[in-house]
């Protein structure tokens, strides 16, 4: 019997899960027909109507009537998803008939000696994995009551993956006997599950305007979407003009994204607690054979996975399904600076566009959660449910310092204990009058910090619906990065303590990722004003004024340089390499650069086909040019940025000065020494140049011994000329060194020279900062120490300069003007040494 089963192309779970409950219900109607107080057909008529049914089944089984068994047990098998073509399968109609005339000897003996089925049925009941006892002979649980008392057992956020699962597999089995579903059902369910897209569900148009809207069949989506790509697959194959790469990406940004394998196996967890809840553990748990599995486990679903992932392409192994998971970067210091600079911190023309700027007649700048939270992220990390749902109460002050309760021990949507933490308002919040905004709130009677944020209806969360509303605010202020999205803004935070130095162990408690501790546990007294300091060090160069026309501190200014937004777009050739090069304003979508490479095969078509041919080393080199000038934002794909970093490298294109050394909030950098070395005369030999009647404003290449290494050429920076003394009929320069805009805005005692025009007049490649609190004065007939002029600072940087050396500490600053100079060359040459290569710092 089980080699014909085994050779019939029915399953033989199936099988036996309908045989199985074929004796469930005949064995409980006789149960019913013994304890009912009247019995509606007498015995001898009963009786008469088995012996009937017995010899028509005697009789279809002699003559081969395989139709037989569906005139009995259709019913049974359409609930166990067998149809009457696989019921009349010989292998399975024969057994069914079999069974059918044991059941009937079984009523045919109950009914004339009155025995109990459960007793002389035993043999028959233990067959079909049915104990001898009533609670066996409850009918199976449908997939509908399994969802039910999967959600009832389970906590308040897997309920809503349980029921996003249980919605999906009552479309695509039924509501049928959870029993009935066997494993190679399981992996086609999730096969369907991997294929939906990722926006699935979301198209009903409910709205708070509608809320009729429209239910949406999650397989018809997943056909429509497979439609879609498939004509989409079809148009970008015929593409002659385009190489293998090329349609690949193409394929990638167009293709309609599909769920992840993360997801899917999340789904899988959950389907696994549905069919728990149904048979126990005996069918789904860790040790269960894996014919005997109705969920496939972690191992199972992974090999799966590897075929599914095969299937998805075409024969040039290009893909047929994408994903795009996300994978979030911390917002950029500039991305930063272009929020702070919008009409929501700089204020707005209308109270309901709040993307329109502010008119000279109508400023409004409204603080709610649009205003606050944002801010709150990026200067606190936390999540933005845990702002969300803050009350009034949470705000208080301790050990001295305002704080917030992040985290409500009884509330459940957040993620329990490491998510319960207290936190320092920083000084920028406070700055911006956060303490008197809760202050006016507590006086108005109101309980949440954001009101006008509710809770959806759905799952009880505030981020999906503020999420939704600054999403579509970003998209009007076309500051929306699939990348650096909302959520990555606590990310920042994360990104700029680790640059300062702080342990991991501490950004995790302030992120609340550590588990088992809190904040408040580890940071009591002293430990929150130590925490209070590492909050405060991230600085985005956020400043705070003041307005007449507003009762609260406002944002007036940013000091993060800010330079305009590039986008690269690339074709590649079919060995991976760039063809063409295209450079478009993010604002504008003007052409700012394009190209194609010389001897590389380019697209003819649009927007390629003007494309003008250059050598790849002139099209790195212009790249490279433009990057000094312009924010770049490279593609999309990992592949065509590779691409074009690796074009790069063919322009050598050396800093003069090296990185600067990492900064820890509790100690300062190492002292710069001015003493002189040893070795400075071989140093020396290496320049061949030397600047003459420098005054203050100009900028020179400098290199200053250090306590780390000696003067050298890994020593040359920039720096800026503040006075020029004579001390002893010597002229001397009072410079301040300079080093790179790398995170952080510049400090008040420091120049920061960032904008495009004023780098090209100062001759620089890149953002710098002069500290003017570390100088050093260098006699400037001293050609060891001085390298080279380079620019000099224009009119606005003047004004900067002259503010910032008072911030610095020069009460009385020396005015920087524009020298008037001699006409006579700036650099003169001397005799060097044959033995050493000449060189002269960029």
């Amino acid at each position: 019997m089980l080699e014909e089963l085994k050779n019939s192309p029915v399953s033989e779970a199936q099988v036996q899960a309908m045989l199985k409950e074929i004796v469930r219900r005949a064995v409980a109607g006789m149960i019913a027909r013994q304890e009912s107080g009247s019995v509606a057909e007498i015995s001898e008529s009963y009786l008469g109507r088995i012996d009937t049914e017995t010899g028509h089944i005697r009789d279809a089984q002699r003559t081969r009537d395989w139709s037989v068994a569906s005139t009995f047990a259709g019913e049974i098998a359409r609930q166990n998803n067998l149809d009457q073509e696989a019921l009349e399968a010989p292998a399975v109609a024969r057994q069914v008939l079999s069974l059918l005339r044991r059941l009937n000897d079984l009523r045919a003996r109950v009914e004339r000696d009155f025995d109990d089925p459960l007793d002389v049925g035993r043999d028959l009941l233990i067959d079909h994995g049915l104990m001898p006892n009533r609670k066996a002979m409850k009918p199976p649980m449908l997939l509908s009551e399994a969802i039910e008392k999967a959600c009832e057992e389970a906590p308040q956020d897997v309920e809503t993956k349980i029921r996003v699962i249980g919605k999906l597999a009552l479309a695509y089995f039924g509501d049928v006997p959870v029993a009935s579903i066997v494993l190679e059902q399981s992996f086609e369910f999730l096969f369907k599950v991997w294929m939906l897209p990722k926006g699935w569900g979301k198209g009903h148009g409910r709205n708070r305007h509608e809320k009729i809207g429209k239910d949406l069949c999650p397989l018809q989506e997943i056909r429509d979407a497979d439609a879609r790509d498939a004509q989409l697959l079809e148009e970008i194959l015929n593409l002659d003009t385009l190489s293998v790469p090329d349609k690949r990406r193409r394929l990638v940004q167009e293709l309609i994204p599909r769920l992840t394998d993360g997801y899917l196996f999340v789904q899988r967890d959950m389907l696994n607690r549905i069919f728990r809840a149904a048979l126990g553990r005996k069918r789904v748990g860790r040790d269960v054979n894996d014919d005997d599995r109705l969920v496939p486990s972690h191992a199972q679903l992974k090999n799966r996975l590897r075929a599914w992932h095969k299937s998805q392409k075409t024969p040039c192994k290009l893909p047929k399904r994408v994903s795009r998971p996300k994978r979030r970067m911390s917002w950029s210091l500039e991305h930063v600076s272009r929020l702070l600079r919008s009409p929501i911190y700089l204020g707005t023309s209308s109270p309901k566009q709040r993307g329109r700027k502010a008119t000279a007649r109508k400023c409004i700048i409204i603080r709610d959660a649009i205003y606050w939270v944002p801010l709150v992220m990026i200067t606190m990390g936390v999540r933005p449910e845990e702002i969300l749902q803050a009350a009034i109460p949470d705000v208080v002050r301790r050990d001295g310092i305002l704080c917030l309760f992040v985290g409500d021990e009884e509330d459940a949507v957040l993620k329990n204990e490491q998510s319960r933490r207290v936190l320092p308002i920083p000084q920028t919040l406070l700055d911006l009058g956060f303490r008197e905004w809760v202050v006016a709130k507590r006086k108005r009677g109101e309980t949440w910090l954001f009101p006008e944020v509710q809770p959806d209806k759905s799952h009880g969360r505030r981020s999906q619906i503020f999420g939704d509303r600054l999403r579509n605010l970003l998209k009007t202020l076309k500051l929306q990065d699939a990348r650096e999205d909302i959520y990555a803004m606590r990310r920042t935070l994360s990104s700029k303590l680790m640059g300062l130095g702080i342990d991991t162990g501490t950004r995790q408690r302030i992120l609340g990722h550590l588990e088992g501790t809190t904040i408040d546990r580890h940071y009591s007294d002293h430990g929150l004003l130590e925490l209070k300091d590492m909050l405060d060090a991230v600085d985005y160069g956020i400043e705070v004024g003041s307005d007449r026309r507003f009762g609260f501190p406002i944002i007036v200014g940013n000091r993060t340089a800010m330079q305009s937004a590039l986008d690269v777009e690339v074709a590649l050739t079919d060995r991976r390499e760039v063809s063409a090069v295209q450079l478009r304003d993010a604002e504008t979508d003007e052409i700012v650069f394009e190209a194609a490479i010389s001897g590389r095969k380019a697209p003819s078509a649009y927007p390629w086909n003007e494309c003008s041919a250059l050598d790849e080393k002139e099209v790195a080199s212009q790249i490279i040019t433009l990057s000094r000038q312009y924010s770049l934002t490279m593609p999309a794909s990992e592949e065509a940025t590779a691409a074009v970093e690796h074009l790069l490298i063919l322009v050598d294109d050396k800093p003069f000065y090296a990185p600067a050394a990492r900064h820890s909030v509790t100690k300062e950098s190492e002292e710069i020494e001015n003493a002189p070395v040893a070795d400075a005369e071989q140093v020396v030999q290496e320049a061949d140049c030397r600047p003459v009647d420098l005054v203050a404003g100009d900028l020179v290449v400098c290199a200053l011994p250090s306590r780390r290494a000696g003067l050298t050429k890994s020593t040359a920076r920039p720096g800026i000329v503040v006075r020029t003394p004579t001390m002893a009929g010597r002229k001397f320069l009072d410079i301040a060194w300079g080093s790179p805009i790398e995170t952080g805005g510049p400090a008040p005692h420091e120049l920061a020279i960032a904008q495009a025009i004023e780098m090209a007049e100062a001759k620089l490649d890149i953002p710098t900062r002069f500290n003017l609190r570390r100088r050093f004065l260098v006699p400037e007939a001293d050609t060891a120490r001085l390298h080279r002029r380079l620019g000099r600072i224009g009119k606005s940087a003047e004004a900067r300069l002259r503010e910032t050396l008072v911030h610095a500490g020069d009460v009385s600053p020396e005015p920087v003007e524009e020298p008037v100079r001699k006409p006579r060359p700036l650099v003169v040459e001397r005799k060097r040494s044959k033995s050493v290569r000449p060189h002269c710092p960029r």
